[in-house]
C-alpha cells in the first residue's frame, strides 16, 4: 500500500512499519530528504535520473541498505544484511552467519 505526501513527524513516517507499506514523505531541499526524525533506519529508495546525487543522498542516509529507482527484493543468502538503529538485529546472513 502506498501513502503519499505524509508529514515527517506522522507516525508513519517515524515507526517502523511491516507489511507491503510504503510512505511518501515530499521533501523541498536534499536536507531534509536526509533529515531522519526516526529511530529506525531498515531500508531506503532514492529516485532520481542524477547518478551524483544518489551516491550523495546514499553516503548520507542512515540506513542498512539504499535502492536507486526501485524498492526491490533483499538479496540472496550470500549476502550480509541489517538495519541501522533500531531496525534488527546485527549482521544477518552471509556465510559467517551460516
Amino acid at each position: 500500500m502506498l501513502f503519499a505526501d505524509i508529514p515527517p513527524d506522522y507516525p508513519l513516517a517515524r515507526d517502523e512499519i511491516f507489511g507491503p507499506v510504503q510512505a511518501m514523505i515530499p521533501f523541498d531541499t536534499e536536507q531534509d530528504a536526509i533529515a531522519n526524525g526516526t529511530d529506525y533506519g531498515l531500508v531506503a529508495s532514492i529516485w532520481t535520473r542524477d547518478g551524483v546525487r544518489q551516491m550523495r543522498l546514499a553516503r548520507a542516509l542512515r540506513t542498512g541498505r539504499v535502492f536507486f529507482n526501485n524498492y526491490g527484493a533483499d538479496g540472496g543468502v550470500e549476502l550480509p544484511f541489517g538495519g541501522i538503529g533500531k531496525s534488527g538485529h546485527g549482521r544477518g546472513k552471509g556465510g559467517e552467519a551460516l
